[in-house]
Parts: C-alpha cells; structure tokens; sequence
C-alpha cells in the first residue's frame, strides 16, 4: 500500500522541513479538498519536491530518482510496455548487470514488480519517484505526431477516405476517429494550450500553440480536411452540414493517463475552408500557489492580505490567455475552506473545484453573467467569483454585492492595474461606490522560462541600456531597471525537450496595485489612469517590466521575453 496520510505527516514533521503549524494547515487543505498531502506540501512551496522525494524514499528503503533531470533511453523503456507503465506508473530506467532500475510511484507494488521480473527476465531494483517525474518520464513512450500520422496513412483509409461519402461515415470512419484521437493525444503530452486545423488549399496544417507560441506540428493532405472537422463536430454536438456560420461547442475525452480533458471547439468558415481550433482545459486542477504562479514575496503578502478581507472586490486583469483564470483558481483553492461558501458564475467552468458551487453561463437560455450573480447572491455566499465582467450590468452588480459583505474576486480586460478603473467608470459604476469597494488589482502577462535542459550564460552582446531608454518613459523606473539589470545573461541554446525553441513553460509577471486611501481620493475624483499609476509607483507598485526584470536577473528568462511580454 502508498504511504498514507498520516504516514507522510510524520516523516515529514521528524524531518523538520517543514513546521508544525504549516504542516497541519496543509494536512487540513489536504483532507479538506481530497487529494494527497504531497501535492499540497509541494504546491504550496512548504518544501521541494526533490526533498519530499527523498524523505519518502528514505521511509521505503529505497533510493529516490528526478526523472525530470535524468536523460532515458527509449530502447530500455521498451522492456516494459507503455499500457503496463502507464496503468502502474513504473518506468524502467536502466539495465545493469541483469537487473533493472525501475522507478515507481509506489515501491509497494509487489505485483508489477513480480510482473516487470517475468516480463524482463531481469531482476528489479525499485528506486521511488514523485508524480511530477513520472509524468514527464510517460511522455516518452509517445512517437511523435509525424510517426503516428505516417503509420495511420500507411496503413489504414485515411488518405483514401471517399469525401462523397455522407458526413456522418466520414465522421465514423475508423482511420478518422484514431486520426482525430492522435491529434488530441499527441497536443496533451505536448502540454499544448489550443490545437489548430488550418486549410491552405491543398494541404491541412496543424498547428499546437506551446507556451504562448503556436508551432506548425504536420502538414495533411487537403482529402483528410472534411473527414476530420465532421468527426470533430459530431464530438462537439455541432451541425454537420452547416458550412457558411461559425460555430462553437464544446467536448471531452479521456487522455492515456485516465485523465479527463475538455476542450472548447470554434469552427470558423474560411475562403480556403473551414478552420478549427479547439482550446484545451485540463479538469483535473493543478494546486498551485501564489509564488509558484510567479508573484514576488511583497507582491504576494499584499494578495494575502487583501482576499483574506471579509468582503471587497479583487480583479484580475490582461489580455486573453495571460493566466488569468489560473490565478483566481489559485486564490479560490486558498480560501476554500470548511467554514466559507463560494459559488462562481463562469464561461465556461475550465475546472472543477471540489466544493466550490460552479455555475456556467448559457447565453441561448437567457442565463448571463448578471442574471448569473443575481441568483448566487440568494445563496448566501461568503465569495463570489465572477469569470469576467464584461457589460455595465455586471460591473454595477459584483460593486453592489462587494459593498454588501461579500468578497468578490473577477478579470477585466485592461493593459495595466491603474487601467482599470477607469475602464469600471467607462461601464458606469459609480466613482465613490468604486472606491470603497475596489481591494485590490493584479495585472499580469505570461512569459517563457528559458529551458533547464539547454541553458547558457553569456555576455550582453547589445547595448540593452539604449534599448530601455527608448521604451521606459519614467526616469525613476528606468534606474530602478538599469541597478537590476544582470552583467551576465542567460538564455537556451535550443535542444528536443524545448522544441529548440530555448524555452520551456511559462510563469507570470505581476502589477500589484493595493487601493490605499490616496488611492481612493483619486479614484472619488476620477483620475486618469496616468495619475493612479505615478501615486502607485510612489506607494510601491513593480511594474510589469521591473517584475519581469527582477525574473531576468533571478535567470528565469530573458530581456527579449520579458520585453516581448510586457509592452505588448
């Protein structure tokens, strides 16, 4: 059997890592929300996850492996088939005098072991793993999306699909649907936000968006086009057999690791034919925090402070696919405890928080975000999550319920935090309703980290202090930019784990602005944005670039990024 939680609760707790009063906090989060002290411990950055890894090893009697660092051979992962190691999370790692490491989630597994020895011949030395590694470990059993799409041409109708054929055959054409199930498998392990199906005439591209960048992944024949976007649509409850009207939809499926995905479909009529881009959302919800989203430490104990306020209204602000959702998720994770209850208006609900009464919007049924927040405030909320404030019903709606004792967490679409208040006056909200409910505002972008696998230091080849001169209008800001600029910079030179991109994944960069009772006199007289950005500059405020300049000198990215990012 795995270590359980009061198991891990004690080795943690004798290794003095972690403090008592943290830990039981965390082992109430735990309980609380159903999943393993573990991922709380991690995910609140209580403690590495290659120091738990090898605290728990320890306690198994074993030794402890980051597959994440480790470079595996795709010969020795064969010995164990990829259904075997996907259903048992083990994965083989070497082979040394007629005994295979293999590295587990769970050394207890006597009988994958017992399997592993009969299946290999060899004998097996269990080493333990953490969830993380052995996630990243799996993917490597996947061919890539070109080997699999040659294979299914190869071999079976794909390319000879008969496009006279009624739309609903093509849909259900055997070819077809594991054509379709490879395109959806291959973008999760890719960890790839949207997928794209673009017609060019006489071919398809296929498109992943990675990291915030989309990268052409195969091009198809035109032939497979109308195959694939009627097996997508029947998946999507779409019309078949409209062709001239965009349409959107939504559908689900269950990835190799029994993991539920969904994803958000819009089809859209083109002159070549129709495009398809469907955007993925992971049900399952990934626990992360505040400082692992990518906030400094002032930056997160002014968040703190303010969602731990009785009521209130917090925002989020930034443009589209800036991680905006994924940070009130987090906070909701944080305030999500036995004695509050939260409810949310959303569109669509991207993850499930157990809990947590989500509800999602239905324009066709008349069920919008106002309609929405009315009916939640008749069930006794203490908090209130509202997925976007988009017209001058809602906005006067969520200051309304944030002056009536509730804590009211929303996004925006603004460019910076001083940006938004005058974009709620533009949607009529009263100026001195606004300032006493406005807590606090987080603006935010995502930026690429460089790769770990491939990464450089090097010496400033350009004459970066003229190139800041020209895009930093505030003195002030431009020497605070300048002290922290790094003498030596760090960048990925490009290798297969990143797609020889030099990057690989994304954080956040924050403008954290707290309404402070100057803050509240301006907004009272209708200030420009201008005018609350110089007064909260003054009071402290990072802006995005100094945020995104403090991750260049701490080597998380580089200037390029960060200047890619935050003055778009």
């Amino acid at each position: 059997m795995p270590l359980s939680l009061p198991q891990v609760q004690e080795i943690v707790l004798k290794s003095g890592k972690v403090s008592p009063e943290d830990l039981n906090e965390a082992v109430k989060t735990a309980k609380h929300l159903e999943v393993p002290l573990e991922e709380v411990l991690v995910g609140r950055r209580l403690i590495s996850p290659e120091e738990l890894g090898g605290l728990l090893a320890e306690a198994y009697r074993i030794s402890y492996l980051d597959l994440k660092t480790l470079e595996l051979n795709r010969e020795v992962l064969k010995l164990v088939a990829e259904e075997f190691a996907e259903s048992h999370h083990v994965v083989p790692v070497e082979v040394r005098d007629n005994v295979v490491t293999l590295a587990m989630e769970d050394p207890s597994d006597l009988e994958a072991i017992e399997f592993v020895k009969k299946q290999t011949g060899y004998g097996v030395m269990p080493a333990f793993t953490d969830k993380a590694g052995m996630s990243q470990a799996l993917r490597l059993y996947k061919g890539t999306l070109k080997e699999e799409f040659a294979e299914l041409v190869e071999k079976t109708t794909v390319k000879r699909v008969d496009v006279n054929r009624p739309l609903v055959e093509l849909a259900k054409d055997v070819s077809v649907v594991k054509a379709v199930d490879a395109l959806l498998s291959s973008a999760v392990v890719e960890q790839a936000s949207d997928i794209h199906l673009e017609p060019l005439g006489n071919e398809v591209v296929v498109r992943y968006r990675i990291d915030g960048v989309l990268n052409d992944v195969l091009i198809l024949p035109s032939e497979l086009h109308p195959a694939l976007v009627a097996r997508i649509k029947i998946l999507a409850n779409l019309k078949l057999d409209e062709t001239r009207l965009p349409q959107d939809g939504r559908m689900q499926f269950l990835s190799k690791k029994g993991d539920k995905v969904s994803l958000r479909v819009s089809v859209l009529p083109t002159v070549e034919g129709e495009k398809v881009v469907l955007r993925i959302l992971e049900e399952v919800l990934q626990h992360f925090s505040l400082n692992s989203l990518g906030l400094e430490a002032d930056q997160e104990k002014r968040v703190a402070r303010s969602i731990n306020k009785p009521h209130g209204m917090v925002l989020v602000t930034g443009p589209t696919g800036s991680g905006k959702t994924t940070t009130l998720y987090t906070i909701l994770g944080m305030l999500n405890t036995v004695g509050v209850n939260i409810c949310t208006v959303e569109d669509p609900v991207e993850n499930r928080i157990r809990r947590v009464n989500q509800t999602q919007v239905n324009p066709q049924a008349g069920y919008s975000f106002a309609t929405g927040l009315r009916s939640l405030l008749r069930q006794d909320p203490d908090i209130i999550m509202v997925g976007e404030i988009r017209d001058q019903e809602t906005a006067k709606i969520a200051v309304n319920a944030a002056m009536t004792g509730h804590l009211v967490l929303s996004t925006l679409h603004t460019n910076d935090a001083p940006g938004t208040v005058p974009r709620l006056l533009d949607l009529s909200v009263e100026s001195f309703l606004l300032a006493s409910t406005l807590e606090l505002v987080v603006a935010q972008r995502l930026i690429r980290k460089v790769c770990k696998h491939c990464l450089v230091e090097y010496a400033p080849q350009k004459n970066w202090e003229e190139t800041l001169k020209q895009v930093v209008n505030d003195e002030a800001e431009l020497t605070e930019v300048l002290t922290l600029f790094p003498k030596k910079l760090i960048g990925g030179k490009g290798c297969p784990k990143c797609r020889y991109s030099g990057y690989r994944g994304r954080m956040g960069i924050f403008e954290v602005m707290g309404v402070s009772e100057a803050m509240r006199e301006l907004i009272v007289k209708q200030k420009s944005g201008a005018e609350l950005r110089r007064v909260a500059r003054a009071e402290g405020m990072k802006s995005m670039l100094m945020a995104g300049m403090m991750k260049v000198a701490s080597g998380v990215t580089t200037v390029e990024e960060v200047l890619r990012v935050s003055l778009e």
